[in-house]
């Protein structure tokens, strides 16, 4: 069968043996004049702009059109330094990393007989801890979300695994093999900020509105009783990172499934508000309650109101709740 995304595999193979400079400037060229455009046609930065009121209400719009504008362009960064990430010698993408803050805690636990878990999420350029906990607890296995047949699915997973970390999909197979690492004591990691699937998860306050978090999360760490670390990134106009991994409290392994997952919530949010603009603020995160659909991206009215002069705090809220 013929691979998709031929095309565009080529374009991150070509990117990777430029200058990372240049690759950077095109980028944030792209994402500047793209965000010129109204946002009708601008779906993605129209997101990030609604995503910006959701979460930050007491910015004002002119405010929130600038953040999302810086914000939209660091994304653009990110993707596009992923050439580089994926793509050029570990050794190189290594020396980026200027600060590791809890690393001593992080190297005891690996040290433990006990596995690790790992929980990440988009926030500046995430691949870049991934490499590093290769390298320093080889065999980690990495779940993802497979991309079927695309020749992007061979760059990705040839720059993850770069240092020794292992990928599994994010599927029946995936997950047993997963678990059956951490039953031998292997370390499992995966970005968790995003919806999961299926019905039975519970809704957790993220930025004062519940969204769906994965139930999954409680599971593993009930049954395997890991270390559990909140990874995350940040980095500099130089494109150099302080990477963060922050040992979760003992008490976790004692928490219910809520008490769990609010944490992790906690955790995240304040990882995002280190260095908000790097967040990847382009996912539709808000879109449902307990209730059902918001409504909040595919209505245009709320995005309306606010452009109107009503303040984005009694726009966004529960009870404009669309069924």
């Amino acid at each position: 069968m013929k691979k998709q995304h031929v095309w565009e595999a080529r374009l991150v193979l070509f990117f990777s043996r430029l200058p990372l400079s240049w690759v950077l400037a095109i980028a944030t060229f792209l994402a500047r004049a793209f965000c010129l455009l109204p946002l009708s046609i601008a779906s993605v930065h129209r997101m990030v702009l609604i995503n910006t009121l959701i979460c930050f209400p007491e910015k004002s719009l002119a405010q929130a059109r600038q953040f999302a504008r810086r914000s939209f362009i660091e994304t653009a960064r990110t993707l596009a330094g992923y050439s580089h990430v994926w793509l050029r010698p570990v050794d190189e993408i290594l020396t980026w990393v200027t600060k590791v803050h809890g690393e001593q805690c992080w190297h005891e636990a690996v040290a433990s007989e006990r596995p690790i878990l790992y929980l990440s999420l988009h926030q500046s350029s995430w691949e870049v801890p991934v490499l590093m906990v290769g390298k320093h607890d080889p065999g980690t296995l990495v779940m993802y979300q497979p991309a079927g047949d695309s020749a992007l699915e061979d760059l990705v997973k040839e720059g993850r695994q770069g240092t020794g970390c292992v990928l599994v999909p994010t599927n029946g197979e995936g997950v047993r093999a997963a678990l059956a690492g951490l039953e031998q004591g292997q370390s499992m990691a995966l970005l968790a900020d995003h919806e999961p699937g299926g019905k039975s998860n519970p809704f957790i306050p993220f930025f004062g509105h519940d969204v769906m978090m994965p139930a999954f999360v409680y599971k593993v760490i009930q049954r395997y009783q890991p270390h559990v670390f909140v990874v995350s990134a940040q980095r500099n106009k130089d494109y150099q990172f302080e990477l963060h991994f922050e040992e979760a409290p003992a008490e976790l392994l004692q928490m219910d499934e809520r008490q769990t997952l609010e944490y992790m919530s906690a955790a995240f949010e304040k990882a995002i508000r280190r260095n908000p603009e790097q967040y990847q603020w382009t996912y539709r995160r808000f879109r449902r309650n307990q209730s059902g659909p918001r409504g909040w991206y595919n209505k245009p009215e709320f995005l309306d109101r606010v452009i109107a002069g009503e303040p984005a705090s009694s726009v966004f809220v529960e009870k404009n709740t669309a069924a």
